[in-house]
C-alpha cells in the first residue's frame, strides 16, 4: 500500500517551552517523524513546522498545508489544539488530520497489553497508573475500551500527599506520560521508544482514506472500536524481545488497516 502527500505539521506547542521555544526544535522534532516514516513504511511524508498563538491559528495554517496534503498527521502539538483542528477538518470534510495524540494513545495501551500478558495479569484484573491523563485525553478511555477496570491518575501537584512511588506500589504497569517514573518497574514511558507514536500511523491512513470511520477522524472518543482494534493489531505483531512492534515490520500497516476495516463490517 503507498501513501503520499502526508504532511506532518506541528506547533511546537507540546514541547519544552511550547510555542516560545526554539523554532529549530521543532523543525528538528519533525524532521525526526519524516525520516523515520521515509526510512521504514511506504509513506513519504514532508514536514511543515508552523508559528501559531492559538488554536484557531493553527487551523488557519493547517488549511493551507491541506490545499496540497492528501492527510495531515499533527505532531508535537498540545492536545487540546490538535483536536481542536482535528474536529475543524471532520466538520468541514476536508483532509484527514490523526493526531500524535491518537496514534501514541494506541501504541502506549498496545504496549500496556504485552507488559499484562507476559507477566499473566487480565486487564480485568490489572491497576494501571497513568501520569498526567491530560496530556493524553484518548489514553484512559481507550484502556478502558481493552478491559483495564483499575485506573489511577497522578499528577505532579499530587506528589507532596500522594508519591508516585507510593501510588504506583500495587500497579501492574506505570504508564508515564511526563518522565516522572524514572527506576519504578512495569513504566511504559510516552517517549520512551522514539516510534510509538508512529507506529498505528500507515495502516490508519490507509484504513481511513479506503474507508472514512465516523468518530475516529473526528471524534476520537466516538471512534474507541477503531482505536482498539489497532491496539490488538499492534499486540499480535509485538516481538518477544519489545514490548510494541518493529516499525519496518512489513506487515505492520496491512494488519492494523484490516482491523480497523473490520470494525465496520456489519454483525452477522
Amino acid at each position: 500500500m503507498t501513501a503520499s502527500g502526508l504532511a506532518v505539521l506541528g506547533d511546537g506547542s507540546a514541547l519544552p517551552g511550547g510555542v516560545s521555544g526554539d523554532p529549530g526544535a521543532v523543525s528538528a522534532a519533525l524532521e525526526s517523524d519524516v525520516q523515520l516514516l521515509r526510512n521504514h513504511t511506504m509513506l513519504t511524508p514532508y514536514r511543515v513546522a508552523v508559528t501559531a498563538r492559538d488554536a484557531g491559528e493553527l487551523a488557519v495554517a493547517a488549511r493551507a498545508v491541506a490545499e496540497n496534503a492528501s492527510a495531515i498527521f499533527l505532531a508535537r502539538t498540545e492536545a487540546a489544539r490538535a483536536r481542536a483542528v482535528q474536529q475543524d477538518f471532520a466538520r468541514t470534510g476536508r483532509v484527514l488530520v490523526v493526531t500524535e495524540q491518537d496514534t501514541l494513545a494506541i501504541g502506549l495501551v498496545a504496549a500496556v497489553l504485552v507488559i499484562l500478558r507476559r507477566t499473566e495479569v487480565a486487564p480485568l484484573n490489572a491497576r494501571v497508573v497513568v501520569t498526567a491523563p491530560s496530556r493524553l485525553p484518548l489514553l484512559v478511555p481507550l484502556l478502558m475500551a481493552v478491559g483495564v477496570a483499575d485506573i489511577a491518575s497522578w499528577n505532579e501537584a499530587d506528589a507532596s500527599g500522594f508519591p508516585l512511588s507510593s501510588v504506583s506500589r500495587d500497579a501492574s504497569v506505570v504508564v508515564d506520560l511526563i518522565g516522572a517514573a524514572t527506576g519504578l518497574p512495569r513504566v511504559v514511558a510516552a517517549r520512551e521508544d522514539p516510534v510509538a507514536h508512529l507506529l498505528a500511523l500507515p495502516g490508519l491512513l490507509y484504513a481511513l482514506g479506503k474507508e472514512p470511520i465516523g468518530g475516529c477522524a473526528g471524534d476520537p472518543m466516538g471512534g474507541l472500536d477503531a482505536h482498539r482494534a489497532a491496539v490488538h493489531a499492534l499486540v499480535t505483531l509485538t516481538p518477544v524481545d519489545r514490548i510494541v512492534p518493529d516499525l519496518a515490520d512489513p506487515d505492520l500497516s496491512y494488519r492494523v488497516a484490516r482491523a480497523v476495516l473490520e470494525t465496520r463490517k456489519p454483525a452477522l
